[in-house]
């Protein structure tokens, strides 16, 4: 009987029967996968890439020929001069090398219809990768996954030692790749100079760094997972810095950006900080954080959806521009600034101004107004805005009732105002007589339960018990003004949208903020002043 360890033989057992693409670059390790897949039952292809880095590197792919020829193996093999490659691309050769492989290996797949792709990595592969990731100061230390799409790594955990051993028992040779013992490359280097010190006063050193990558994986994968949670209203500045990394990782990655883990770190303190952090990635893309924002490129701006009366102009903003708004005249520059727009961007955020020169509108998210300037071009001012004037108007009959200034509508399919409510906890002796219950509760009366096309406005953030209501009731917009840092759901205190819920509302924050905020302050004071 051949000799098969069940060390190697157990994690093969599910290719048996099936047609598998196998990386085979003629040294030990893959041309152990090749045998024992046979000796599985599995149906392999052998795939082989010349990298044209060495003269005798054709000579390689002839001998994987040969070898899948005396094993009745179908073998693919391709050239490609990856060192002009990686010159053409700014590619390191390694890199290089691994892109260019796994390509092979995926097209080799789809020519025979294969669904998983096989590659022979061992447990010190595991391990000198782990070394490399903390040497490079990576951030996150991962290792090499198991799989990653059809590619699977069934020889992970299985030390060299043993494969070596499964070939001698075989009679079967294998090539030794010159470029291995290279010190010029990073991973040959780990392999000679390094792993032989570590096992000698650590015997164990492989083990220990593979274990060290499978919880960094694991680890990675829970915070990754929090991170994907975080919504586009979530306040980034109060999550930790290993979620902002992560956040990061993924919304860069989207852009198809090349970033290093000193980029991330810099972007996440930025984010906590509330500061501004300009960088420049690689390739030359800049990126802003600002205001607890992310900035990977141009902002649409919204451009006034109003007819220019005679004199006045669209433009950008001047010197010296100041805008009026209700609580007094302010400089244009500082109120972009608490806005929170980004450096870059300020410049093509809309302005229009009258003839004599006056802001009149700025093209923000809402739109900002000077005092008058709605009435006197008799526009419909923005639905939002209107809104939660109503509802400031519900808080400050709360507030003279010695209520906690809250109020809150529900606005219809058509705009219209379907429900109010105010906090009437007090009155009634019932801390659940929330504004936003009674809004709600009104609204249904009208309406029936589901309110799908409706938008509740309340003057502060949602607690717990009332998103769960607007949940319940399937809002399908919520609109808030201040936030609240003592029992807000929505990222106040706890973003409990980041938990996957039946119903997701879109949500809008800070429309107004600071007069709802101004309210809940005097409150506040005068119970203090009250209390002596």
């Amino acid at each position: 009987m051949r000799p098969f360890p069940f060390s190697l033989s157990v994690s093969l057992t599910p290719y048996a029967g099936r047609r598998v693409v196998v990386g085979v670059s003629g040294g030990a390790d893959s041309v152990g996968l090749l045998r024992a897949l046979l000796l599985a039952g599995a149906q392999p292809v052998a795939a082989h890439l010349d990298h044209a880095l060495r003269p005798e590197s054709a000579q390689d792919a002839v001998w994987v020929r040969d070898l899948g020829a005396g094993l009745g193996v179908p073998v693919e093999t391709g050239r490609v001069d990856v060192a002009a490659v990686a010159a053409r691309r700014g590619w390191n050769l390694e890199d290089a090398g691994r892109r260019l492989r796994y390509d092979f290996l995926a097209r080799t797949a789809r020519e025979y219809g294969a669904d998983v792709i096989l590659t022979a990595h061992t447990r010190r592969d595991q391990a000198e990768t782990v070394l490399l990731e903390v040497l490079r100061g990576e951030g996150v230390v991962r290792g090499i996954p198991p799989a990653r799409g059809r590619v699977e790594r069934p020889w992970l955990e299985v030390a060299r030692a043993e494969i070596e051993a499964f070939l001698h028992a075989l009679g079967q040779d294998w090539l030794e790749d010159a470029s291995n013992a290279d010190p010029r490359f990073a991973r040959a280097w780990i392999r000679q100079a390094v792993i032989p010190i570590l096992l000698a006063r650590f015997p164990a050193a492989e083990e220990t760094l593979a274990r060290v990558a499978a919880l960094g994986r694991e680890d990675d994968a829970a915070l990754s997972e929090l991170a994907a949670r975080l919504t586009p209203h979530a306040p980034l500045a109060a999550q930790s810095p290993a979620v902002l990394r992560r956040w990061l990782r993924r919304q860069l990655g989207r852009e198809g950006l090349t970033f290093s883990a000193n980029h991330l770190s810099a972007l996440a303190a930025g984010l906590r900080s509330g500061g501004t952090v300009h960088l420049t990635l690689p390739g030359g893309r800049d990126v802003t954080v600002t205001g607890g924002r992310l900035s990977l490129g141009p902002q649409a701006w919204p451009e006034p959806d109003f007819a220019l009366p005679p004199g006045w102009t669209r433009r950008s903003r001047q010197p010296g521009d100041r805008l009026r708004l209700g609580g007094g005249t302010r400089k244009l520059s500082d109120v972009l600034t608490d806005a929170k727009v980004p450096r870059g961007e300020r410049d093509r955020v809309p302005v229009v101004a009258d003839e004599a020169g006056a802001v009149r509108w700025v093209g923000l998210r809402p739109p900002l107004w000077s005092v008058g300037t709605e009435e006197f071009l008799s526009l419909t001012p923005d639905p939002l805005h209107a809104a939660m004037g109503e509802a400031l108007a519900l808080a400050r009959e709360a507030a003279a009732q010695q209520e906690v200034p809250v109020g809150a509508v529900v606005l219809g399919p058509d705009g219209q105002v379907i429900g109010r409510g105010r906090n009437r906890s007090r009155e009634h002796a019932d801390m659940t007589r929330h504004a936003e219950l009674a809004a709600l509760r009104e609204a249904a009366r009208t309406l029936g339960p589901y309110l799908t096309s409706c938008t509740l406005v309340v003057t502060l953030e949602p607690c717990p018990m009332c998103l769960g209501a607007a949940l319940e009731a399937r809002v399908g917009h919520l609109v808030y003004g201040a936030a609240n840092p003592r029992a807000g759901a929505l990222g106040g205190v706890m973003d409990l949208l980041g938990a996957h819920w039946g119903s997701r509302p879109q949500v809008t924050g800070g429309v107004r903020a600071g007069e709802a905020a101004r309210l809940l302050r005097g409150m506040f004071a005068a119970l203090r002043q009250e209390r002596g």
